[in-house]
C-alpha cells in the first residue's frame, strides 16, 4: 500500500513540475529547519520592533517639516503590513504615544535603539543564508555590521514606502484608468482586481528586495522572482487573516492581558515562516537546481595521520595477553552476580 502511494506521488510529481517544486521546498524547509530559523527571526524581530518603530517616526517627523504627508505615508505603510496596528483605537498602537517620545530617542537613545533594532535585520539575514545554504562569510566588524545593517533597514523601508505609495496612487486614479481606457461602471469588479494585482506587485517587490539586500544568493533572477510571487501571495493572505484575528480577539482575555503584543508575535512568526517559505520555494526552482550538481559523489580528502594516543593505546593491546584481556569484564561480570545475589538473599529474608 505504501509502495503504491509513493509510486502515484512520484507519477504525479514527474507529470506536474509545480507538484514536484512544492514537495522539493517542503523537504527543503524541513532539512534546514526552517520552523527554528523563524522562531530565531521572530524573538529578535519582537525585540526590535518597537525600537524601530519609534526611530522611523522621529526621522518622520523632520522629514515633515518639508513634506507634510509624510507621517501618514508611514501609517499606511505599517498598515500596509499589519492592517490595524496604529492608530488611537481600543488595542491599538498610540500614535501620540510614539510621536511623544520621538524627541528623546533622537537626542539620548539613538544608539540604544538603533543596537536593539537592528537585531532583526541580523537574524533575518542569518536565516535566509541558512535557507539558500551559503558558504560563510567573512563577518565585518561591529562598526561596519551596524553600518550596513543600518543600510539595509533604510533601504527596505523606503522600497516599503515607495510601494505602498505607488500602489495608492494607482488605486486611487483606478476609476480615471477605467475612463481613459473607456470602460463603463459596469467594470467595476475590475477596481478591485487591479488593486489585488498592484498590491501583489508591492508585495513582491518588498520580498526580492529581501532576498537580493540582505543574502544576495547566487541564483537566477527568475528564481527569486518567483520566490517573492509566492511571498507576496502568502503574505497578503497574512495580512487579510491578521486583520480579521484583531477584529476577532478584541475582547478575549488573552488579549486584554497581553494586549497587541500577543498578536504580534503570533504574527512575526507567520511573516518570518512565509519569508523562509518563499526563499525555500526560489532555491529549489528548476533555474536553481540547473546552477548545482545533484547527487555528487563526496571528495574525500587525505587520510589523517593516526593519534600518538591512538597508537600507544593499539600497542598496548598488541601486547596484552587473552586472560589479561578477559580480566576486567570477567570481574564485572562477577561482581554484577554477587550484588544480584545479595540483592536475592535480602528479598528471601
Amino acid at each position: 500500500m505504501v509502495d503504491k502511494v509513493k509510486r502515484r506521488v512520484a507519477d504525479a510529481r514527474e507529470h506536474r513540475p509545480l507538484l514536484d517544486q512544492a514537495v522539493r521546498t517542503v523537504e527543503h524547509y524541513g532539512n534546514v529547519k526552517g520552523n527554528i530559523q523563524a522562531g530565531a527571526v521572530t524573538y529578535f524581530a519582537f525585540i526590535s520592533f518597537f525600537p524601530i518603530l519609534a526611530l522611523a517616526f522621529a526621522i518622520i517627523g523632520f522629514v515633515a517639516r518639508v513634506y507634510d504627508g509624510a507621517e501618514s505615508d508611514l501609517v499606511d505603510a505599517i498598515n500596509s503590513v499589519l492592517p490595524g496596528l496604529v492608530g488611537e483605537g481600543e488595542g491599538q498602537i498610540s500614535l501620540r504615544d510614539i510621536r511623544d517620545s520621538a524627541p528623546g530617542i533622537l537626542s539620548v537613545g539613538i544608539v540604544v535603539v538603533l543596537y536593539s533594532g537592528l537585531g532583526w535585520l541580523s537574524s533575518m539575514r542569518d536565516a535566509l543564508i541558512v535557507m539558500f545554504e551559503l558558504p560563510e562569510r567573512e563577518q565585518p566588524s561591529f562598526v561596519v555590521g551596524k553600518i550596513r545593517d543600518l543600510v539595509g533597514l533604510a533601504t527596505l523601508g523606503l522600497i516599503l514606502m515607495v510601494a505602498v505609495g505607488v500602489s495608492g496612487v494607482v488605486r486611487g486614479l483606478s476609476e480615471e484608468i477605467l475612463e481613459w481606457m473607456g470602460l463603463g461602471s459596469g467594470f467595476g469588479w475590475l477596481l478591485g482586481v487591479i488593486a489585488v494585482v498592484v498590491g501583489l506587485a508591492a508585495n513582491a517587490l518588498l520580498f526580492f528586495a529581501f532576498f537580493k539586500v540582505l543574502a544576495d544568493p547566487e541564483l537566477p533572477a527568475r528564481a527569486l522572482w518567483s520566490g517573492a510571487l509566492l511571498g507576496a501571495i502568502g503574505f497578503e493572505v497574512l495580512k487579510q487573516v491578521s486583520q480579521l484575528l484583531l477584529q476577532s480577539t478584541a475582547n478575549s482575555p488573552a488579549f486584554q492581558a497581553f494586549g497587541i503584543a500577543l498578536i504580534l508575535v503570533v504574527w512575526i512568526n507567520y511573516f518570518s515562516r512565509v519569508v523562509m517559505y518563499a526563499a525555500a520555494w526560489a532555491y529549489v526552482h528548476p533555474t536553481s537546481r540547473a546552477l548545482r550538481p545533484e547527487g555528487a559523489a563526496p571528495v574525500e580528502g587525505p587520510p589523517s595521520p593516526p593519534l600518538p594516543w591512538r597508537e600507544r593505546l593499539e600497542a598496548d593491546r598488541e601486547n596484552e595477553s587473552p586472560a589479561s584481556r578477559a580480566a576486567v569484564p570477567f570481574a564485572a561480570g562477577s561482581a554484577a552476580t554477587l550484588a544480584l545475589v545479595a540483592l536475592l538473599r535480602r528479598g528471601g529474608r
